[in-house]
């Protein structure tokens, strides 16, 4: 019989000064440097803010490697480019034909999206999910495996996501797990942002995917002046409603990769009918969009 892993022994952090907002407004979309932190991150930590609520929880080598290296080729696949990341994308959007537009940079959207504006006034599956419906559902167990770890480490967080993912029709969501919606990057750094759209009561998960060499690329939270080095297989719990953003990432090697897999809650997906309905809604625009 094998036995349950125990959870990791995790050192806890309080962290208490801020970076001055004046300092900090100047870093937003902006790529990060290695002196935009003073505190690094190396083994399992707690993070916790002023006002006693976790910040981040970082857990070294929490994605099995052979779970990880079963799941890396389609996660290595996934790599579309797009221009409207906005401050995630290292630069400050620019208006083009009435749509702000960003640098590209190798971002997708997996799972499932709520209504966007007047564009798609319905609730959907992303582009890359409708075309590979297979692929999505073989990544699964992963997502599952990543949720137990939210239980075990933020019970209070995960139970507030879970209520809102089971009131949330299961067309929308992955099954046994309180996500919605993953985006998956690869081998860039993100500007400092916040995270927009996901449940502020909730947490998001961060795993990475390492091959070949690379420097930086370290995922920093400014305000708080600490950072953490993500090797393979890491996977960090977050407040992504603080800013946070990654230091700049230097290529050592023709292979050198870095995928970031963040897995999170859209919230506006709990209002949403069944996929019939919503591919209905669509039909209807669609129809309207040509009269």
């Amino acid at each position: 019989m094998a036995l349950a892993k125990l959870p990791m022994q995790l050192t806890e952090l309080r962290v208490r000064s801020r970076t001055p907002k004046a300092e900090l407004d100047r870093k937003v979309g902006k790529i990060l440097t290695a002196d935009d932190y003073n505190v690094l991150l190396t083994g399992p930590t707690r993070v916790v803010a002023p006002s006693g609520q976790p910040l981040a929880i970082y857990l070294p080598r929490a994605i099995p490697a052979n779970m990880g290296n079963a799941h890396y080729p389609a996660l290595h696949e996934i790599r579309a480019l797009t221009d409207n990341r906005g401050l995630a994308s290292g630069s400050r959007a620019i208006k083009v034909h009435r749509q702000h537009r960003a640098n590209r940079v190798a971002s997708t959207i997996i799972g499932n999206f709520d209504p966007a504006g007047g564009r798609f006034p319905y609730c959907r599956t992303t582009a890359w999910t409708g075309k590979n419906t297979q692929q999505f559902r073989a990544l699964y167990p992963l997502f599952q495996h990543i949720a137990a770890q939210m239980q075990t480490y933020v019970p209070a967080r995960y139970a507030v996501q879970m209520a809102e993912a089971e009131r949330t029709h299961p067309d929308w969501r992955v099954a046994d797990t309180p996500f919605t919606t993953m985006t998956v990057n690869n081998t860039y750094p993100t500007g400092v942002h916040v995270d927009k759209g996901d449940l502020d009561e909730g947490f998001s998960c961060l795993a990475v995917w390492r091959r070949g060499q690379y420097a930086g690329g370290h995922l920093t939270f400014p305000e708080w002046r600490l950072a953490v080095d993500l090797q393979d297989g890491d996977l960090m719990l977050m407040d992504a409603h603080q800013w946070h953003g990654n230091t700049a990432m230097e290529l050592l090697s023709e292979d050198a990769e870095r995928i970031s897999l963040v897995l999170y809650y859209r919230t506006r997906l709990a209002a949403c009918g069944s996929g019939e309905a919503e591919r209905a809604k669509a039909q209807a625009h669609k129809t309207k969009s040509l009269a």
